[in-house]
């Protein structure tokens, strides 16, 4: 496995006088035409390390994506080119381990075929697996760390299934749950399981026993005419009506060597995070949303479900939504003052603070003003977008801070003072990249 050299450089933003200090370090990902960079943020030293890296293209990928699919197919009413460059080849997320190890996982609204590995203490970087080229594979846009930090783990699964998939050949993929050690790269295959493809996350219990993961589909019973919502409304709400297909959450016993599926009773799962107080609890969101070629189409609120695993089974044990609670695109359980709430970022404004104990609304935060979203008309909307939309929420050690990623730069929200503070921090973006995926706390 040859490596090669990142360019780095450390930002300071101790100029920001009146942004207090905050015991909070996370990670972000930005993605150019021909190059990436990833950001660590350390809001106690006020620095952004940020390493740069070549993006690294795979012909083999784009020929077989042109040859194999018909160009009606292609998601999103893409181009085979767009596609590959805008879904599969955009990072999404970067996870630091405690070794100082990042791993940068790749898909936008889909899946890649690789990941960077970053020493921070080398400023080398290594592309995992180093088979990537020849060995076709799509792997989960998130991984997880095991929780004695020694290896980090995934979900992965053959590039032709997904075609075929796309094709309406096949209904699933064969998956596999792998882990590579942090220290050599060094890969071994945990589990095998034939399942749906386009996993977003894989998150691993506290106690390292079992894994959890679902695929990230939103495919309608009846598609949306070839129009705007505006020029065709009854189609919509026909399509609303038939509704978006579900998928199941799977469940695997790592130790027994077995799985089972749970029905999530809202479409559209996307992340899984686990509780920081008890380890057989997680927390798992369903956006209910339908992107298309040209807009995101909101379908119905979003949902937040509490879940338990125990003996062969994984159960709901509660559950948050309200009507103007929506395409929650990042949710973070964390401890203040001895209460579990879970920090929610709820589109296009809003900062959500969920008890996780009741699953009840403990505070609502508005980033922004902005007009109440209405579905009355035809039981969906299209997703409204504004300057500021925060995508990403980042909770202090300590919680009485959370950090949030916005379009433009990383407000501050007090927790104890229940305000955004005045001193934001910009993203001090190079030129030519924009912020995509969700930012990523430090050993997670």
């Amino acid at each position: 496995m040859k490596p090669f050299m990142t360019h780095h450089e450390v930002i300071s933003f101790a100029e920001i006088s009146d942004l207090p200090e905050i015991n909070v370090l996370f990670t972000a990902c930005r993605t150019g035409q021909d190059a990436y960079t990833i950001d660590v943020l350390d809001f106690s030293l006020k620095t952004i390390d940020r390493w740069s890296v070549p993006a690294t293209t795979i012909p083999r990928a784009t020929e077989l994506l042109e040859k194999n699919v018909p160009a009606e197919r292609v998601p999103f009413g893409s181009s085979h080119q767009s596609y590959y460059n805008d879904c599969m080849m955009s990072s999404h997320a970067a996870q630091l381990s405690v070794q100082g190890k990042i791993f940068v996982c790749m898909g936008n609204f889909y899946n890649g075929f690789y990941s960077y590995v970053i020493d921070s203490e080398s400023h080398q970087a290594y592309i995992f697996p180093d088979t990537f080229e020849e060995e076709l594979m799509l792997y989960s846009s998130t991984g997880a760390f095991t929780p004695d930090q020694d290896h980090w783990l995934y979900v992965r699964w053959p590039f032709q299934d997904s075609i075929d998939i796309i094709n309406g050949k096949r209904e699933s993929s064969a998956c596999e749950i792998g882990k590579a050690r942090i220290s050599d790269l060094k890969n071994e295959i945990l589990y095998r399981i034939e399942n749906v493809d386009r996993i977003h996350q894989i998150a691993c219990s506290p106690s390292g026993r079992h894994v959890v993961f679902s695929p990230f589909t939103w495919d309608l019973r009846s598609p949306y005419p070839q129009a705007t919502i505006e020029e065709d409304p009854e189609g919509y709400r026909r399509s609303h009506e038939a509704g978006v297909k579900r998928e199941a959450l799977v469940t695997v016993d790592l130790e027994l060597g077995r799985h089972w599926l749970t029905d999530i009773p809202v479409p559209v799962q996307a992340h899984l995070e686990f509780d920081p107080v008890d380890p057989s609890l997680f927390y798992i969101s369903t956006h209910h949303f339908c992107p298309t070629e040209s807009d995101l189409i909101l379908e119905g609120p979003a949902s937040l479900f509490k879940m338990r695993i125990g003996d062969g089974e994984t159960l709901i044990e509660g559950e948050y939504s309200d009507d103007q609670f929506f395409r929650m695109t990042q949710h973070i359980p964390f401890l203040y003052q001895g209460r579990v709430l879970v920090a929610v970022t709820n589109f296009p404004n809003k900062l959500d603070l969920i008890d996780a104990e009741s699953m009840s609304l403990w505070r609502r935060v508005e980033l922004f003003p902005a007009p109440p979203l209405d579905l009355s008309r035809t039981g969906n909307a299209s997703c409204p977008t504004y300057p500021g939309i925060c995508l990403s929420t980042n909770p202090s050690k300590d919680g009485k801070y959370i950090v949030l990623q916005s379009s433009e730069d990383f407000p501050v929200y007090s927790v104890e003072e229940d305000r955004l503070l005045a001193a934001t921090v910009p993203q001090y973006l190079p030129e030519g990249m924009k912020p995509v995926g969700h930012t990523r706390l430090a050993g997670e």
